[in-house]
């Protein structure tokens, strides 16, 4: 989905043919209660379809209505074909979301390893999962024009702007003990997510760079110096996803160690645990641009451009401490990340 999100914004034709493909693919599959795949593996005789390994995963689900809507939106063509077909498994889909929240107070709760990072430690109301669920939420409301649609996009987006941004707000939070216990911690970023037992202060990149996209981090100044001071740190703009590293005589490596199904790829600097995700500097890279702040985008990019000339294959991340490529090569996500920094600077 995002690599074909990011294909309507080039204009590359060939993607948004695969793109629409890809829309309709998980459409077929949505399951009875609404969830759309997070992977379909086209067999000789059937299709192997998967909701999630351990546990489900949410942002299967956003990214999906998130391009449909965007798909049917902008393509005369798809929109004509399919629009009628598609409206009900986007409303379906947006039900799920809503049972999600299972406390029907506005943020949905994801269980551990339930989106993209599903083999590292974080879980409960995450920025990532209701940053994308915000804006699925606007751009249905804006399709469908739904104005029930518009205000939950509306009241999900004034959720998260009060329950992540530091500030004095005096507007109820949803766990007011722990949101102090946050203020103190003078997070230059937004935390990861928080629970019943407090708030998560690691830093997602994935989370923090759509809700800077999405006008929902409200000290941005604060943003672009952490990301210097992470650059600093790291000596090098190849940016982790999460951060800090979690070693053995970590208090969280115990949740990584046994989270995964076949091999443990979570060694520190690798993978969730460090790693960096050229398609995550894309869309940090996309949201830098997009708020001017042209340098520190043209930073990123140029050293992730560097090591793609060096290594010429779309690697699923990099190491940051040695910044070796790993993981799976010649991957569409990782070569759209590429695409979506080059367009956002040369724009």
């Amino acid at each position: 989905m995002m690599t074909g999100i990011i294909g309507l914004y080039i204009h590359d034709l060939q993607i948004i043919e695969a793109f629409k493909a890809s829309c309709i693919s998980l459409f077929t599959h949505q399951s009875n209660n609404g969830q759309i795949p997070s992977n379909i593996f086209f067999g000789p005789i059937k299709a192997t379809v998967s909701y999630g390994t351990l546990t489900g995963r949410v942002d299967a689900n956003t990214w999906w209505i998130i391009g449909t809507c965007k798909l049917l939106s902008e393509n005369a063509n798809f929109r004509d074909q399919y629009f009628e077909l598609l409206k009900p498994a986007v409303y379906k889909c947006l039900n799920v979301l809503e049972i999600w929240e299972y406390n029907s107070r506005g943020l949905i709760y994801t269980p551990l390893g339930g989106n993209w990072a599903d083999e590292y430690p974080t879980s409960g109301y995450t920025l990532y999962d209701n940053v994308l669920r915000y804006w699925a939420l606007r751009e249905a409301s804006t399709l469908f024009k739904d104005e029930i649609l518009k205000s939950k996009a509306d009241q999900t987006y004034e959720l998260l702007k009060l329950n992540f941004n530091s500030t004095k707000d005096l507007n109820e939070k949803y766990h007011p003990k722990a949101y102090n216990q946050m203020l103190e911690q003078n997070l230059a970023y937004l935390p990861t997510s928080f629970d019943a037992a407090g708030y998560q202060y690691q830093w997602d990149m994935a989370g923090n760079a759509l809700a800077l996209l999405l006008d929902i981090n409200q000290n941005e100044s604060s943003l672009l110096e952490w990301l210097s001071d992470l650059a600093t740190m790291y000596k090098h703009w190849m940016l982790p996803a999460f951060h800090p590293v979690i070693f053995e005589d970590s208090k969280d490596w115990y949740l990584l160690e046994k989270n995964h199904l076949y091999n443990f790829k979570n060694k520190p600097y690798h993978f969730h645990n460090g790693g960096s995700w050229p398609i995550f500097l894309g869309w940090l890279v996309h949201a830098l641009c997009n708020k001017n702040y042209h340098q520190v985008a043209r930073n990123i990019f140029v050293e992730y451009d560097n090591l793609q000339e060096r290594d010429l294959l779309f690697y699923e991340y990099y190491t940051t401490d040695s910044l070796e490529a790993g993981g799976t090569k010649n991957l569409c996500f990782s070569a759209s990340g590429w695409l979506l920094m080059n367009f956002s600077l040369h724009k």
